[in-house]
């Protein structure tokens, strides 16, 4: 994914007097970048409102609400961790606990089965809600917020089954999915972030048919399947 986000910065920042002499990306995908030129504040700028930037945790307040994506998922059973860009003397991810995740989800199973069936998964965006904050040990703790709420709800109830693609941009998916003769399988793209996509199949469509198809052209970037009917087995879905 290191080249692909590079690339895009240069083609954000083409038209402008600015040139890129630093970039840096880490294992989660954090950015940094050093620009000079006439322009290198201006597309500093650009670039922050295009893929965001990090918070210190003193400005973080409860009852802030923050785009970040899960990680961790699956290494401890007591919640789910989000990176949501909180920087200290150390990066601080927010613990979302498992009694809160039932709670929202009204569900008492174990964590692994809620994650499993609500495809909650490495890397999944979501924003959630700053529940409580201990700057002294660098501890947040959140829940997820009503939009991501309301979206697994939509896409439990929906009859579209979909694709998720992490770690891509949409011209290399919907590239993927021409040479594959797919495209037209596909109701729409919806961007989840920067470089995360839900494929919405067509009704007659199934995503493990995508994914077996386009998957030998996107090499080692993750995918999803999320099914509704599945969900709807074994989850009654979010309130």
């Amino acid at each position: 994914m290191s080249e692909t986000v590079k690339s895009g910065i240069h083609e954000l920042i083409q038209d402008l007097d600015a040139d890129l002499v630093r970039f840096d990306i880490d294992k989660r995908g954090h950015i940094s970048v050093e620009l000079k030129g006439q322009d290198a504040e201006f597309a500093i700028n650009f670039l922050t409102n295009e893929y965001g930037t990090s918070v210190p945790l003193e400005n973080v307040k409860e009852g802030d609400i923050l785009r970040g994506s899960l990680v961790d998922v699956g290494k401890v059973g007591y919640g789910l961790y989000a990176d949501i860009g909180v920087v200290s003397k150390v990066r601080v991810d927010a613990l979302i606990p498992l009694h809160r995740i039932r709670n929202q989800f009204q569900s008492n199973r174990p964590l692994r089965a809620l994650a499993q069936s609500l495809m909650l998964v490495e890397n999944l965006p979501v924003e959630v809600s700053i529940i409580d904050i201990d700057r002294n040990i660098h501890k947040i703790e959140a829940e997820f917020a009503q939009s991501t709420l309301d979206r697994i709800k939509e896409w439990s109830q929906d009859n579209h089954e979909r694709l998720l693609v992490f770690g891509a941009n949409q011209n290399m998916i919907e590239d993927a999915l021409k040479k594959s003769s797919h495209l037209d399988d596909i109701y729409k793209i919806h961007e989840l972030g920067k470089f995360e996509f839900a494929l919405v199949c067509k009704r007659s469509t199934r995503a493990s048919g995508i994914i077996a198809a386009i998957g030998p052209k996107l090499r080692g970037v993750p995918m999803h399947i999320f099914i509704p009917k599945e969900i709807g087995e074994n989850f009654d879905g979010p309130p």
